[in-house]
């Protein structure tokens, strides 16, 4: 279990320093927004911005320690400072840097989610939602759709797992497999539970029937 009152003070900070910056983008001073974001993680996760760019998600989760109770809520924050930069990127038009922030903001806000299996805060699952609304599954690289995948599937969103499966699928036809033994654990599954993910016994069959 995450350390609530640790968490809630780091989402507090976040808190007024995004209400800072959404003042500042009403301003349209950008360069302040970013410098207000910058320096909010930097007080908050200790680590230079440079490394944010350097690192893989996996690197940077590393880097702020084998102790999930503080290397999650971390994550988690510099997912949601990566999501208000790109927003602040977009507003520049520089659409090509704010979509690589956007992807790794993602990634970080579904690891997290997938590492601890619970969200970190009320707005987790929100703002992974909003992402995958903003960028759609076309524009997202093979490695990210297998999160996506996970990550539908542990909350009971068996069609959009299945869009997922099938996007990792257009380019790793090997990935099969895996969406081989997804039908397989969802023929375990009641009508009801089916139903409820949006995705019937007669569907799971037939894709099951289809990758094989």
């Amino acid at each position: 279990m995450i350390e609530r009152d640790y968490i809630m003070r780091m989402i507090n900070v976040l808190v007024a320093a995004i209400v800072r910056v959404l003042a500042l983008k009403v301003k349209k001073e950008y360069p302040q927004a970013l410098q207000e974001l910058q320096s909010t993680g930097k007080a908050l996760l200790g680590i230079d911005r440079t490394l944010v760019d350097q690192f893989s998600v996996d690197q940077l989760m590393q880097l702020f320690g084998a102790d999930l109770s503080v290397a999650v809520p971390k994550s988690y924050v510099l997912g949601v400072l990566l999501k208000e930069e790109a927003e602040i990127h977009a507003l520049m038009s520089d659409d090509a840097r704010a979509g690589t922030l956007l992807l790794k903001s993602l990634d970080l806000l579904i690891e997290t989610y997938l590492r601890f299996d619970e969200p970190v805060e009320s707005r987790h699952l929100e703002h992974i939602d909003g992402l995958l609304e903003k960028l759609g599954l076309a524009s997202i690289p093979a490695g990210l759709l297998k999160k996506i995948f996970r990550y539908q599937e542990a909350l009971h969103r068996y069609a959009k797992a299945e869009n997922a499966l099938y996007a990792v699928l257009d380019s790793e036809p090997a990935f099969a497999q895996e969406g081989i033994q997804f039908y397989r654990r969802l023929l375990k599954k009641t009508d009801e539970e089916l139903a409820a993910g949006n995705l019937p016994r007669d569907e799971v069959l037939e894709g099951l029937s289809e990758l094989k």
